[in-house]
């Protein structure tokens, strides 16, 4: 080995002077010169690098070149348009090197608007030494923020809001310290009130889990005659009527009830069990968009598609082939035990639980959660033989059972081998490995490209997905063979800032559907809903925060 590190290094420095002598005989290479004119758009920025994004607002479109251009080569050298043809609602302003299209005072940019705008080869620099090649660009104006249009009452209804991961428990679970909502009850009152009282929502979607009966600790009873509570009606009766939750529930039944804005709900996992005739009797007037049990999803307009996002999560999906009679998987066991460790912890719990992020099957990741969770609430491991997880008739189970008899039950009956066949049950549009649906648990971005944004699903191609589930708000675009932009956005949820740090809470999706607008661009905006102190009012109140937005052209 020492020879041979003698002999490298020898050959390295015998190349050395025959390097220095090859690069010291050539001859320094001269700049290339240029050939074009260069313009440059300032005050805008390229979200995807191939177009524009300006604000509605603005008033002119300013153009630097980097040379001085000649005033006269300019006239009839630019052409602005949109989909409607030509327009001509400008005067262009010459100054040296810059160019500035002028808006007249008739003339305003429509919001979400695709716009083009051609620079012609006429263009020529002062001393005509440089000509221009053509070129067309793409500008797209922004929406305006919801909390500019507030009291504005403006009435094109062509907005579609959404909203998910209430996780409304019964009262129990609010005096038992096992209960997600609560502390954002007042601002979701105060966002469904703007829902009600503005006239720009068509369409309030609930991607799931308003409700929660998952969150239950696993020596209490989901069902119990004691709080008039005998089966799963009862139960999400009495969890619309608990006094947290009933500000929540009159408003939606406003909402639902009224002639201006639909409401409809998509099942969650942790209210699977609910059925169309409790919601609509809760809440009559809801529009249900569910499809096969415990699963559903929702296409409002061409091109989005809406789901919760459990039916391609592993661990939360319906499993109604491991054990017949039975449609809950795994997850909800996982989380009667999280919620004993939230109602006997002093510590309050995350916002949704997360599985380990590893290669891993069924019994790695069943273990791996229930470690994960006695570690995070400093438990005692419970008695894993004994029948100690109450079920009073909960999906069916009559009786109490216990953790190592569910765990024998989804593996004796091979819940993995089976995991194919639950796909085509649940309706699965493209079926995906054990693997990838266990990661799901945490990031549904996977599930949205391969379900929908890769390929045509049903003869439908999608342009926008949206769900739920993770508790993970964003918008995220991808661009495929075509180039064209897709957007997978995730519309977060409700439930107490603590337990959802360090994600944000209390977040919301604005949709404006092209084919509702008029517009060529389906435009995706996330906001978190928080206080703001009103001089007008001497008061807080809650104001609607914009965090990104993007945008996709018509297909």
């Amino acid at each position: 080995m020492e020879k041979i590190r003698s002999k490298y290094f020898a050959v390295c420095a015998g190349l050395i002077p025959l390097i220095f002598v090859i690069t010291s005989c050539k001859k320094e290479s001269a700049p290339e010169k240029q050939t074009y004119l260069q313009v440059s758009i300032p005050h805008m920025s390229q979200p995807q690098g191939s177009w524009y994004q300006m604000n509605s607002a603005v008033r002119f479109i300013e153009l630097i070149f980097d040379h001085p251009v000649d005033q006269a080569t300019v006239e009839g050298s630019i052409v602005f348009w949109d989909k409607t043809g030509t327009i001509s609602g400008y005067d262009i302003v010459t100054s040296g090197a810059m160019v500035y299209l002028d808006f007249r005072d008739d003339f305003l940019l429509k919001e979400g608007w695709r716009y083009f705008l051609k620079i012609g080869s006429g263009i020529r620099s002062v001393n005509g030494e440089f000509p221009f090649k053509e070129q067309t660009l793409e500008l797209r104006t922004t929406k305006r923020p919801l909390g500019e249009l507030l009291g504005i009452n403006e009435d094109a209804q062509n907005t579609l809001a959404v909203i998910s991961d209430i996780h409304m428990g019964d009262s129990r679970a609010t005096t038992g310290n096992y209960c997600w909502f609560g502390e954002n009850a007042d601002a979701l009152c105060s966002f469904l009130d703007y829902i009600q009282n503005e006239n720009q929502v068509r369409e309030l979607v609930i991607q799931g889990d308003l409700f929660d009966e998952w969150l239950i600790p696993y020596r209490m009873a989901p069902y119990d005659p004691a709080y008039g509570i005998n089966n799963a009606r009862e139960f999400y009766l009495a969890v619309a009527n608990s006094p947290v939750n009933q500000p929540v529930i009159q408003r939606l039944r406003a909402i639902a009830s009224g002639t201006k804005t639909a409401l409809v709900y998509i099942p969650g996992n942790h209210d699977m069990l609910l059925t169309q005739d409790v919601i609509e009797e809760i809440i009559p007037g809801i529009q249900w968009a569910g499809d096969v049990p415990g699963l559903g999803k929702h296409n409002p307009a061409q091109g989005i598609i809406m789901e919760h996002g459990h039916r391609y999560d592993f661990f939360c999906c319906p499993q109604p082939l491991v054990n017949p009679g039975h449609m809950l998987p795994p997850g909800y066991f996982v989380s009667r035990m999280y919620a004993e460790g939230m109602h006997t912890s002093s510590t309050l719990g995350e916002a949704a639980f997360s599985l380990p992020k590893s290669s891993f099957m069924f019994l790695v990741a069943w273990t791996g959660s229930f470690i994960y969770t006695m570690h995070k609430f400093n438990m005692e491991a419970p008695p894993m033989d004994s029948l100690v997880v109450k079920m009073t008739g909960a999906d069916g189970y009559p009786d109490a059972v216990s953790f190592n008899g569910m765990q024998e039950i989804y593996f004796l009956n091979d819940i993995e081998a089976k995991w194919q066949a639950t796909q085509q049950q649940n309706g699965v549009p493209v079926p995906i490995s054990v693997l990838v649906a266990l990661l799901n648990g945490a990031y549904l971005t996977p599930a949205a490209i391969m379900e929908y944004l890769e390929q045509s699903t049903n003869f439908t191609n999608y342009k926008v997905v949206s769900f739920g589930h993770s508790h993970d708000p964003g918008i995220y675009t991808f661009m495929d063979d075509q180039r064209q932009t897709k957007i997978y956005a995730n519309s977060g949820s409700w439930i107490n800032d603590e337990e959802c740090s360090p994600r944000k809470s209390r977040t919301f999706l604005i949709i404006h559907p092209a084919e509702w607008s008029g517009s060529e661009l389906d435009v995706v905006m996330l906001y978190q809903y928080n206080l703001s102190n009103s001089l007008i009012n001497r008061q807080s109140d809650y104001t609607p925060e914009l965090i990104s937005e993007a945008s996709i052209p018509d297909l």
